[in-house]
This record gives structure tokens, C-alpha cells and sequence, in this order.
């Protein structure tokens, strides 16, 4: 009896599978991290930022670098300044503005690559962020016209496009991070202990004689809980009547309207006890932690330059 020769089937197929899987994996592995524009400047831990990305940052510092070196050197801003050296330390606006502008981009960019990491948001680039924004103001623009509600801007510029994504993502990465931090019964005693002052309960009903634009005023109750989260004037509002003293007035924004309010009746204040704040301690010990890791990663980070691009930078 003869032998008869099979084809190798399931060899080919396993061979099949690991290729298309170590393909997958290079295609992971090459993204975001490992392939570089052309116009890089230089690279956070592997992350790269070009030079449109990094003079956006600058952009954010020239107030602030203005007023720091008329304040320090009585500095006007004229033809030269940027360049211009400045005390004994010899400190030049640019450098100044170039050094706190890494400073911000690198602790920005270790919280994109932490909340990457936890799978919270997908690391983009500054690219695609700049495209993401461009569609989040196309859309908002059409539910404008259509009535559709939505909250915040009609229209956000980057700068504040960047502060919508860093705070949408932040309660989650607090989240996380609650879930690695942890407090024993001592630490917990000890830090109620030391800010028991803080942890109180303030009524949520203010009585108040009120009027809005320029009615006659009237007795009325005040509840916080009427209040949208979103509705941040009416909140803060609310929240000068309940800080001062019974007989004082308070102007601002509530409900959307311009309001005058006299306090009546001090709101009630409640002591809370330890158990009641123990998940607000834990939550504040996780938010602090976090900070800290982004802020020791940044100074850890590493840093790679193109060359001497980076040097070479000049204030546009």
C-alpha cells in the first residue's frame, strides 16, 4: 500500500493567521508613536510635535512673558524685545516664552498619553485635533440651526477646544486613579483631622427677598438644586448669597437674568462625619496623585530634537 501526501493545510493557515496577526500588531506598534512628519520639531517619549504644534504653545505665552518682564524689568515691547537680553541673568523674552511653553506642551502631552494608555481617549495628534475641532464647530453650527440644544461655545477656537478635551477626560482619569489609590482607616482619620473645617453641608435653600430687571422685590426661595451643572452664573450666584452675611445684597446673573438678592436667613451649615466624606477624601488623595504622576513624568519625560530646529526657532 502506497502513502498518500496531504497538503500541509493547517501549517499554511497558522502561517496565514501570524502574518495577518504580526502585521495588526506592526501597524499598532508604528502608529501615532513611530511615524514622524516631516515637520517634527521634536518628540515626547516618542509622541512627536511639530513646529505649527509648538508655536501654538508659544502663542499662549506671550501675554503672560510680557507682562513678566515689564513687571521684573520694566520691559516695553518694541522692535527688538524678543531677542533682547535682560538682568543679570541675562534672560531673553523668546527663551523665557520658548522654556515655559515646553513646560505646559510636555505636562499636556503626558496627560494625552496616560489617558491613552488607560483607555480612556485615544491619543491624537495635533493634526487631528485641529480636524476634530473643525467638525465639532461644523456640528454645533447645525444643531445652532436646527434648535438643537448642546452645551458650552457655539464655536470653539483650539486653545479652548483643548481645555473642552483635557476637561471632559479629567473626572475619568481621576477615576482610574481612584481605583490605585488607597488610604488606611489612619491616613483617613488623619486627613479629615486636618480639614474637617471643609467637610460641612450647606442647606440648599436660600431665603432672599429678590427681583429681576428691576422688578420690585420679593420674598423667595432660592434652591441650588433648580440650578443646571451647566449654568455656571446662576451657580456662582447662589453661592455669594450663601457666603455672606444676613442683610447683604448680592447682583449678578440667575436664571439667565440680571437679579438683585438681599439675604434673609442664614442657610444652614452641617457638620459631616467621617464616613460621609471618606469617598471625597479618597477622591481628592487620587486627583492630588495624579497630578503628581503627570507632573514626574513630565520632568522624566524624554525628550529627542530634530536636529537644531528647535534652537533655531524665532518668534513669529
Amino acid at each position: 500500500m502506497g502513502f498518500i501526501r496531504r497538503k500541509p493545510t493547517g501549517i499554511i493557515w497558522f502561517t496565514a493567521v501570524f502574518l495577518i496577526v504580526l502585521a495588526i500588531l506592526i501597524v499598532i506598534l508604528t502608529n501615532k508613536k513611530d511615524v514622524l512628519p516631516e515637520n517634527w520639531l521634536f518628540t515626547v517619549d516618542g509622541y512627536a510635535v511639530t513646529d505649527e504644534e509648538f508655536q501654538f504653545y508659544i502663542n499662549e505665552q506671550r501675554a503672560v512673558t510680557v507682562d513678566y518682564f515689564y513687571r521684573t524689568y520694566g520691559a516695553e515691547v518694541d522692535e527688538g524685545f524678543w531677542g533682547r537680553q535682560y538682568g543679570e541673568n541675562n534672560e531673553t523674552p523668546y527663551e523665557h516664552a520658548k522654556k515655559a511653553a515646553m513646560t505646559a506642551l510636555i505636562r499636556t502631552k503626558e496627560e494625552q498619553i496616560i489617558a491613552d494608555e488607560r483607555n480612556i481617549a485615544q491619543y491624537k495628534s495635533f493634526d487631528e485635533l485641529k480636524s476634530d475641532m473643525e467638525d465639532e464647530n461644523m456640528k454645533r453650527a447645525g444643531m445652532e440651526d436646527t434648535g438643537e440644544t448642546y452645551y458650552g461655545l457655539p464655536e470653539f477656537d483650539l486653545y479652548q477646544y483643548m481645555q473642552y478635551l483635557s476637561s471632559a477626560r479629567w473626572p475619568d482619569l481621576v477615576d482610574t486613579q481612584v481605583k490605585k489609590t488607597k488610604m488606611s482607616d489612619a491616613e483617613l482619620q488623619d486627613e479629615y483631622a486636618s480639614k474637617s473645617g471643609e467637610y460641612v453641608r450647606t442647606a440648599d435653600e436660600l431665603t432672599v427677598m429678590f427681583a429681576i430687571n428691576g422688578q420690585a422685590m420679593e420674598q423667595k426661595t432660592l434652591n441650588r438644586l433648580d440650578i443646571s451643572k451647566e449654568d455656571i452664573e446662576s451657580l456662582r450666584f447662589w453661592e455669594s448669597l450663601a457666603a455672606v452675611s444676613v442683610g447683604e445684597t448680592v447682583i449678578g446673573k440667575y436664571m439667565g437674568e440680571d437679579a438683585i438678592a438681599t439675604l434673609l436667613t442664614k442657610p444652614e451649615i452641617t457638620k459631616l462625619a467621617p464616613e460621609e466624606v471618606k469617598d471625597s477624601i479618597i477622591y481628592g488623595r487620587a486627583e492630588s496623585d495624579l497630578r503628581t504622576l503627570i507632573a514626574t513624568r513630565a520632568d522624566k519625560a524624554k525628550i529627542v530634537y530634530n536636529g537644531n530646529h528647535f534652537r533655531e526657532l524665532v518668534m513669529k
